[in-house]
C-alpha cells in the first residue's frame, strides 16, 4: 500500500469541491448561504473565534474583456502577485472552458483560494491592487467577483 492519492478520488473532491462552491455562490444551496449561516448579510463580520475563521475563502471572477493586450500587461500581474502577498492561490485560470450546459460567454474565469475569508477580503482591499482597479475597468466590459467560503457539509446541519 501506497501513501500516493488515488487520482480518481482526488479528481472527484475536486469537482464536488468546485461544484459546492459554485452552488453555494449561485444561492444554489437550501436555506443558507455558501458559508452555510442563514441571513447572511455583508454586514455580518466573524471573529476569530468562530469556526469560519478556518474555512478557505474564495474569490470567483468572470471578466468580459475588451483590451486583453492591456488587462494582461498592466492589471493581471498586480492582481497575481498581491494574490500570492496574501497566501491565495490560483485554482483556475481560464480562457476557454468547456461549456456543458447553458452558455458561457466570459472572456476569463478566475477561482482564487485564500487560507479564509478575511484573508480574500484583505486581497481585494490591498493598496496595489486598489491602484490597478481602475485598469481592470476600463479594459473590460463587465467585471464580477464575489468572495465566498468554504462549503462544508456540517454547516448545513
Amino acid at each position: 500500500m501506497t501513501n500516493e492519492p488515488n487520482p480518481d478520488s482526488v479528481l472527484r473532491r475536486t469537482v464536488l469541491k468546485s461544484g459546492a462552491i459554485i452552488a453555494g455562490a449561485l444561492g444554489m444551496l437550501p436555506s443558507a448561504t455558501a458559508s452555510g449561516r442563514e441571513n447572511e448579510t455583508q454586514a455580518d463580520k466573524t471573529t476569530p473565534s468562530e469556526p469560519v475563521q478556518s474555512q478557505k475563502g474564495y474569490v470567483i471572477a468572470i471578466d468580459g474583456i475588451t483590451d486583453r493586450d492591456r488587462y494582461m500587461n498592466e492589471y493581471f500581474p498586480v492582481a497575481a502577485e498581491t494574490t500570492a502577498v496574501h497566501n491565495g492561490e490560483a485554482l483556475v485560470i481560464s480562457f476557454d472552458p468547456t461549456v456543458l450546459d447553458g452558455e458561457w460567454c466570459h472572456d476569463l474565469t478566475i477561482v482564487l483560494e485564500f487560507p479564509s475569508v478575511q484573508a480574500a477580503e484583505e486581497w481585494y482591499a490591498d493598496d496595489a491592487l486598489r491602484e490597478v482597479r481602475q485598469i481592470r475597468h476600463e479594459t473590460t466590459a463587465y467585471s464580477n467577483k464575489i468572495i465566498t467560503s468554504q462549503y462544508s457539509p456540517e454547516d448545513q446541519a
